[in-house]
């Protein structure tokens, strides 16, 4: 049917699902890492990537670890130029660009009037934050809950070094000293929603890699119709929306353009990896 290939820095779990759904359609399958790809830009060859890139009619991306930002930028270039041939990439590296940096994907939900916790960013420590608030020193780069810092004084704030010498600070929602912490992670695919689970955690991190038991609710018309809109927004062909309810308001937390859904799939019935496999190919 489609050749595709699934391009990655690590292929774990994930591709193994995306591979076998494909090739249940009876696609061609190529496992890429980044560390392979090469282009030749010259005057005898038309196609400058790798060579048996050449015929394949999608790209699914997947993991991209941390890197230089030299790394990271070829990368994406790299898909970039795959994509200017007319080649659909799962998720586009522009949708890549404006969730894997937080300070871009909270002012695309600022200037959209999305309702996001009080963030403050900032290349040097001249933050002015409240003594009576609590913070989350997070890194513009990351996932999983990793390398963030709660940060709930002024003197805590300037003994921390942040990742990459930027002060991502967003505001910590909800009470500090609760015993539980939880918030709410839903799938999407073609900008609906296809599963979504509860993730509760006694840290203040709710990462499923962090420890956090998952339990499977109920979607409302509100969180229908809010990760309809970041969907959208984001232009994510599928992707994980992190969202928070506190003082009877959702908060949009994050946006995950590279998601995983291992966790999610432990308690939903359905096939996820085959609905995202479906919709991946009805783009191509």
């Amino acid at each position: 049917m489609y050749t595709i290939a699934i391009v990655g820095d690590i292929h774990d779990w994930h591709t193994q699902q995306i591979e076998f759904n494909l090739k249940k359609k009876k696609c061609k399958v190529l496992k890429i890492k980044y560390e392979d790809l090469n282009a030749n830009f010259n005057k005898k060859e038309k196609f400058f990537l790798n060579e048996e890139l050449k015929e394949i009619d999608g790209v699914w991306l997947r993991f991209i670890k941390n890197g230089t930002l030299e790394e990271i930028t070829t990368k994406l270039t790299f898909m970039h130029l795959i994509e200017s041939q007319g080649i659909y990439i799962h998720n586009s590296p522009q949708t890549i660009e404006k969730t894997v940096d937080k300070v871009r994907t909270s002012g695309i939900l600022k200037i959209n009037n999305i309702l996001a916790p009080d963030t403050k960013v900032t290349l040097k420590n001249s933050i002015k934050i409240e003594e009576n608030r609590n913070y989350l020193l997070k890194p513009i780069f990351g996932s999983q809950g990793k390398n963030i810092v709660l940060i709930e004084s002024i003197s805590k704030l300037k003994k921390t070094n942040p990742a990459g010498n930027v002060y991502y600070l967003q505001e910590f929602i909800g009470n500090i000293n609760e015993k539980e912490f939880w918030d709410i992670r839903i799938l999407v695919s073609k900008h609906r929603p296809i599963s979504i689970m509860k993730r509760t955690s006694k840290k203040i991190f709710t990462n499923v890699f962090q420890g956090a038991t998952t339990q499977k609710i109920s979607l409302n018309k509100e969180l229908v119709s809010l990760s309809e809109k970041v969907s959208k927004l984001f232009n994510l062909g599928y992707g994980g929306i992190d969202i928070k309810f506190y003082n009877k308001k959702y908060f949009v937390l994050e946006v995950n353009s590279i998601p995983s859904w291992k966790g999610i799939q432990e308690i939903e019935n359905k096939n996820i990896s085959q609905i995202l496999v479906n919709d991946f190919l009805s783009k191509i």
